[in-house]
């Protein structure tokens, strides 16, 4: 990247300054800086959702991480936004606030062998650099919460500030093969939402695009409110959102964004409910 370039909504690479592991962006859900931490270097993730932006994904776990790269480089990086020019130099005006360190990248975090070590490294990091303000995010397909060990990484990011944003993005099991492409039930997505709620603050994040030239179905949307409707005590909202840039899969040829009425008469949905609700195209 041009060190004179400033980041964009629609510059997500997961490549800067010759790090592996760690690569800022600036979010429009987040509003400002976001330092992510990419813990599939391989592109390997157990969904294959069709609106994803991951060239070259495949199905399987990601490799273990070079834990003293990841270290020195999150270290470099989290200094050099802190106590350098980071921030005034890259981000747009609007956009200079360092907002959070997101567990996300090029396939599902919570596959990793390293995941607790990880979020092990960020507490020590965020205390080192007394960011008590940035908030800690992991966004994730929620397939691991199950698991004990993922469990415990939870509880260490509850205490830093953190909070989960956790993918629904189809509820039925019919729509949620075709967006997704995973043989699950909302059964199976409920049990798990509720671990990961009693756990760490947790917000639902799902992906509504246009199809062909076709919006999401009625039954798409009702199913989803209620859902939502049904899980209101677990969660501390819903965050909507549309695709910002061409999927790289091959079926994700015909996926557009909807429109902005869409996401606002969606969102009202949810709000009607008296749910927390934010949305961006």
């Amino acid at each position: 990247m041009d060190k004179q370039q400033h980041l964009t909504y629609e510059n997500h690479s997961r490549y800067f300054a010759d790090c592996r592991y760690i690569y800022p962006v600036v979010s429009r859900r987040s509003q400002g800086l976001s330092l992510g931490i990419n813990l599939n270097l391989n592109n390997a993730c157990n969904w294959r959702c069709v609106y994803c932006q991951v060239e070259g994904l495949v199905r399987g776990n990601p490799d273990p991480v070079d834990r003293d790269v990841l270290v020195a480089e999150l270290d470099f990086m989290l200094n050099w936004i802190v106590n350098g020019d980071f921030i005034q130099q890259f981000a747009p005006i609007g956009l200079q606030r360092f907002n959070d360190i997101c567990l996300a990248g090029n396939g599902e975090p919570t596959l990793s062998p390293d995941f607790n070590f990880v979020c092990d490294v960020i507490a020590k990091l965020r205390a080192k650099y007394n960011l008590q303000e940035v908030k800690t995010v992991l966004i994730t397909n929620g397939s691991q919460i199950h698991n004990p060990q993922v469990q415990e990484g939870l509880k260490t990011l509850a205490l830093l500030n953190g909070e989960i944003w956790f993918k629904v993005d189809r509820v039925s099991k019919t729509d949620i093969l075709a967006v997704n492409q995973v043989a699950l039930s909302s059964d199976s997505i409920s049990k798990r939402l509720k671990i990961a709620a009693g756990l760490i603050t947790t917000y639902i994040q799902s992906c509504w695009f246009s199809n062909n030239g076709n919006n999401p179905s009625q039954s798409e949307l009702d199913d989803f409110i209620q859902f939502i409707s049904a899980h209101q005590e677990f969660i501390a909202g819903v965050l909507l959102y549309s695709t910002a840039r061409q999927p790289a899969l091959a079926e994700g040829g015909n996926i557009t964004q909807v429109s902005l009425e869409f996401l606002q008469q969606l969102n009202q949905r949810i709000l009607d409910l008296g749910i927390y609700s934010r949305y961006h195209v």
